[in-house]
């Protein structure tokens, strides 16, 4: 491994600019304080962040401090300044010796590494993960071929924030999706490509937002940044003209220029292999997404099936879906306001109720969103795998980079995603407090080390209510979707009854369609309504038929891209 020289000016202004000078009450790393408890750790990190050290150690573990605004810390200087420096060395606590960690310890020992990320909604972990992958990425930057792939990583992100990201009550740039980034690297230590894997894309945002919140960025860029020609072809309105746009009153995010920010995306799309022609389908669909939130029923005749049958009431908004999708605007209106059923050897058709039809328009757009999000992973990880990888298998090893959300508690809007997104920061807990107490103090009994018993709040039982089968609560929540009579009430019920004397399980104090779980990092009350309908995440057949049908082969291929996902 090359070994890169540092100017000793460099390093004499950083010590004197970031260098922390340990003063009473302050240390950079937990494990040194005198007397370790709640209140000593506290105020540690906070006169530690007063003095603008974000960053602090906890032996191996880094905890980082958002500031929400911009240090100078992280230029080519400083990921050259902890190249090969070990962690607690005379440096000072910082997020790239974490990186450079991970990377000398997977050369060392020719393991595969993996960096986890943890923390609650607004606490700057997608910030994090672009500081180790930049620093991961720099750390390797050895000749021509090295650059083209290592900058294709980078530019991936920007992509995947502004398909994948939005506006929420705690945070302006939160991730509504987790991602697992594996940087693969060569027995040399060059980067020869990447894989990205997603979880649990919050689909019901395109759909409806909490108060002050936003859809996703990429709506917001696109209208704001698109041509006079672009805004032409793709049918597009005002934001203010939007409904899946207007309801919740997000506002502009300060700060940021979305005009600016489309450009940036462009370019970065435009490197990670996404041409021209290709930007051109998929804003077409986006448009086609936005524009389904402004299709509007109104009661048609009486029918057989049902007293309340709908008809669209704005079937020229339905003609531009048709023109922007190719798909026939005939078969859009029928699939939108009724479905087809098998009875005795014939068809018959069913018109939808104005509940049905609102809910079959919402699903088409979430599947169409989803699949489309689906299909820029899709691109960015062959634009990431090194042509010779798909030929061979990979020779190396790799560095991972887990990036999921944070903990969240949005008063009374917690719903499903809620509910997962909180399931899986126990597991992250769990698996936390496996390997920094229960394991390593395992392996001091094993070793006969004599060592002080460290008491931890076990999480298992949390994740028992959660994942627990027959009764946990997701296994209840699959048995109610697949029971054709069940409803969100009688999904409550069966909570309550199942886990009354659970610990970690509480009914609300006053009557209300809701219930309570006492996870590590607090309670969380969970609101039933339309719970059901969220894990269920129907699409209509007829919808997939019509889509299949479509003359754009890029539609054609958004619908065959998850064939499971479609359906649900």
């Amino acid at each position: 491994m090359e070994n890169f020289s540092v100017d000793p000016q460099l390093i004499k202004d950083y010590f004197q600019r970031f260098l922390y000078q340990p003063k009473d009450r302050e240390y950079p790393d937990l494990c040194q304080l005198p007397e370790l408890n709640e209140q000593t750790l506290l105020d540690n990190l906070r006169a530690r962040f007063g003095a603008g050290y974000i960053y602090t150690y906890v032996g191996s573990i880094l905890i980082a401090l958002n500031p929400f605004k911009f240090y100078p810390i992280y230029n080519p200087k400083y990921v050259k300044l902890y190249q090969n420096k070990r962690i607690g060395s005379s440096l000072p606590p910082h997020i790239f010796a974490v990186a450079d960690a991970a990377y000398h310890c997977m050369l060392r020992e020719r393991t595969n590494q993996c960096i986890v990320i943890s923390g609650e909604s607004g606490s700057g972990k997608t910030e994090s993960t672009n500081f180790l992958l930049h620093h991961l990425t720099a750390l390797s930057q050895k000749g021509s071929h090295g650059s083209g792939v290592e900058q294709t990583i980078l530019s991936a992100g920007p992509v995947l924030e502004a398909f994948g990201n939005a506006k929420t009550a705690h945070n302006n740039n939160s991730s509504r999706f987790g991602k697992f980034i594996q940087v693969n690297y060569k027995e040399n230590g060059m980067v020869h490509g990447a894989v990205v894997q997603k979880y649990l894309l919050e689909k019901s945002r395109i759909c409806s937002q909490g108060r002050n919140e936003r859809n996703y960025h990429v709506f917001y860029y696109l209208l704001a940044g698109a041509s006079e020609q672009e805004r032409e072809q793709l049918h597009l309105l005002s934001v203010d003209k939007y409904q899946y746009l207007s309801r919740a009153g997000g506002g502009a995010v300060p700060g940021v220029d979305e005009q600016y920010e489309f450009s940036r995306l462009k370019q970065s799309m435009e490197m990670v292999g996404f041409t021209m022609d290709k930007q051109r389908r998929l804003f077409a669909v986006l448009s086609a997404v936005l524009l389904l939130g402004n299709v509007e029923f109104q009661p048609q005749r009486k029918s057989y099936h049902h007293d309340e049958a709908v008809g669209v009431r704005n079937p020229e908004v339905v003609s531009l879906i048709s023109s922007l999708l190719r798909v026939k605007q005939e078969t859009l209106l029928a699939a939108l306001t009724s479905k087809r059923a098998r009875a005795s050897g014939e068809t018959l058709v069913i018109n939808y109720r104005l509940p049905e039809a609102i809910a079959t328009r919402d699903a088409m757009a979430k599947c169409l969103y989803g699949a489309l999000f689906d299909w820029i992973v899709m691109q960015v990880n062959h634009a990431l795998l090194s042509k010779k990888d798909t030929l061979r298998e990979h020779q190396g090893h790799s560095i991972g980079v887990l990036d999921i959300f944070g903990f969240e508690d949005f008063g009374p809007n917690n719903s499903f995603e809620q509910l997962c997104i909180n399931y899986a920061n126990e597991h992250l807990q769990y698996y936390f407090n496996q390997h920094v107490f229960k394991y390593e103090q395992e392996e001091y009994r094993r070793e006969g080390i004599r060592w002080t018993d460290i008491g931890f709040s076990d999480n298992t039982g949390c994740l028992q209510l959660i994942e627990g089968k027959p009764g946990g609560l997701l296994c209840v929540l699959d048995d109610q979707c697949n029971f054709p009579w069940a409803t969100n009430e009688t999904l409550l019920q069966k909570f309550n009854s199942v886990h009354e004397d659970n610990p970690f399980y509480e009914k609300p104090s006053r009557r209300e369609p809701a219930f309570v779980v006492r996870h590590y990092a607090g309670r969380v009350k969970y609101q039933v309504t339309v719970m059901r309908e969220k894990n269920l995440d129907l699409m209509r057949q007829d919808i997939v038929s019509v889509l299949k049908n479509s003359s754009l082969a890029f539609v054609r291929e958004l619908v065959g891209v998850d064939p499971v996902a479609v359906f649900r």
